[in-house]
């Protein structure tokens, strides 16, 4: 009797095997592909150099020089947003890859208006993709180079990643008009057009600062007023062909002759804002983002406790 129980039970055992078996085969030949969530991830952001997004005929061109990136070769880039374009080449996931005919819709739709982006070490091309999204969804798609579009995220965030492709040209350049520092910056002149005698300069002399006309000087005004000119940004940056008399004239000498830099202001204080020139680039300030830079000679000056 014990000999069938052992001879039933192995039979049975046997016939276990062989369905686990079948089933495994089954899952295996029916189950689809593992999804490489990482297949748009840049590993070594510091290796790229060159960042170029194509959209309809607008050309974004994102490259790398000694002193920061430039937009196009001629406009400094949007410090704040060449942050999150490391963010997204470096943490950008695959959820899920789209099928049939939405696939083929939502390609179509981003190959016709869409923005393609190409990133570059030198001349060598490191990841090319195409990049659209639904805003209603909050959804955002990169398209493969071989034609497959997924679904991507930024893991731990609700943003919608595309936002930042679809920007126009004149949001991916800086709105910081001085990139000087105190421990660069050689002189700085102010020069009033509107009110006669209002000039000053601010010059180094080692081993600090001296202002034109002030032998006892306030250095803790000195640092304060260096600090807000270099913090100076514009609220938006205009293309226009203005020409007329300036206000103010705002103008650095730098160590580096690069960062030296003139900006030129119209209209007056009175105004809510007003337009400024640096370079051939045009910016709108507030009137109150330059109330810390509108000063005289005589507020350097140092004077005692009262």
């Amino acid at each position: 009797m014990r000999s069938f129980d052992n001879i039933a039970l192995a039979v049975i055992l046997a016939s276990l095997v062989l369905i686990s078996v079948a089933l495994a085969y089954w899952d295996t030949g029916n189950s689809k592909p593992a999804v490489d969530t990482d297949l748009f991830v840049m590993e070594n952001i510091d290796q790229v150099d060159r960042v170029v997004i194509y959209r309809g005929e607008e050309v974004i061109d994102c490259r790398a020089f000694a002193g920061g990136f430039m937009i196009n070769d001629r406009f400094p880039m949007d410090q704040n947003l060449l942050t999150v374009l490391a963010a997204v080449l470096q943490q950008v996931r695959v959820l899920r890859p789209l099928s049939g005919q939405e696939q083929q819709e939502v390609r179509a739709s981003i190959y016709q208006t869409g923005s393609q982006v190409q990133v570059f070490q030198g001349d060598n091309l490191l990841l090319s993709f195409w990049s659209g999204g639904d805003r209603s969804k909050q959804n955002t798609y990169f398209v493969s180079e071989d034609g497959v579009v997924y679904v991507v995220h930024l893991p731990g965030y609700a943003s919608y990643v595309y936002g930042l492709f679809e920007l126009p040209l004149s949001k991916w350049r800086s709105r910081t008009v001085f990139f000087n520092t105190w421990r660069s910056l050689l002189s700085y002149s102010y020069q009033d057009y509107k009110v006669s005698g209002n000039d000053f300069q601010i010059k180094y002399k080692d081993p600090f600062f001296a202002v034109s006309g002030i032998y006892q000087l306030d250095s803790n005004k000195v640092m304060n007023y260096l600090q807000d000119l270099v913090s100076l940004k514009a609220s938006s940056i205009v293309d226009t062909t203005y020409q007329g008399m300036p206000w103010l004239e705002l103008s650095t000498t730098d160590i580096d002759p690069g960062k030296n830099q003139t900006l030129i202001l119209y209209g007056d204080q009175s105004q809510a804002s007003v337009l400024g020139k640096a370079g051939d680039q045009f910016f709108i300030f507030r009137t109150a983002d330059l109330e810390p830079l509108l000063k005289s000679s005589e507020y350097f000056k140092y004077r005692e406790p009262s």
